[in-house]
């Protein structure tokens, strides 16, 4: 008596064809997961950050501080990848008039119309898009080239700037210097581009920010 095995065999050949694909079906599950992105929001800690203005005229320059209101830094694995940060406009202040008067009354004009509009836009905010790693950067240098959108009076335009970061486990501390023109956010007050014969009485477009930034991982 004979007995055809073909249906055994094809049983066995499928069974361990079956347990072959749910393996490597696993191994590949892991595999991506283990790539997969881990991202972390790190709180900025706005009372030990800071942004400081410098903007230059002609004859001279002004500068001061805005607080930082609110921000994350996202991170992932140890490596930082985007951003938010909002900024209170409305905290603006000048550091290098000693004058009570002549301060205030700077301030009071970098609030109105002519460059801010504080009352209608009393939030600007920066959003980072894109952070990449400069290669071979030495020791307190900018390590990253940072790329983002900058609001300011409703207006956003992108930025970029070469930034420093300082990684630990639990916390992050960037340092970066932004420069902006003005004018594609419609400051144009005394522009000496947008006006050229104000002469020795314009206010140069460049406008200067050094970003201190100190962010902690989630609790």
């Amino acid at each position: 008596m004979t007995h055809n095995t073909a249906p055994l065999l094809y049983l066995l050949q499928n069974t361990t064809m079956h347990r072959v694909l749910k393996y490597w079906a696993a191994t590949l599950c892991i595999a991506a997961l283990a790539a997969a992105k881990h991202t972390e929001s790190f709180v900025v800690d706005t009372a030990a950050s800071s942004l400081h203005w410098i903007g230059k005229k002609v004859t001279g320059q002004h500068d001061g501080y805005v607080k930082i209101k609110s921000g994350v830094l996202i991170m992932n694995h140890g490596t930082p990848v985007g951003g938010r940060f909002e900024i209170d406009m409305t905290t603006i202040t000048c550091a290098d008039i000693k004058d009570e008067k002549k301060n205030s009354d700077l301030v009071e004009h970098l609030k109105d119309d002519d460059f801010f509009s504080v009352k209608k836009f009393p939030t600007a905010s920066l959003a980072l898009t894109s952070i990449s790693r400069i290669p071979e950067s030495k020791p307190g240098e900018p390590n990253y080239q940072v790329s983002g959108n900058l609001t300011i009076k409703g207006i956003t335009q992108p930025v970029q700037f070469p930034a420093l970061f300082e990684i630990a486990p639990r916390q992050v501390k960037a340092a970066a210097k932004i420069s902006i023109d003005r004018t594609k956010w419609n400051i144009t007050y005394k522009s000496g581009t947008v006006f050229p014969s104000l002469a020795d009485k314009a206010i140069y477009d460049n406008v200067e920010f050094e970003v201190f930034i100190t962010a902690n991982a989630p609790h």
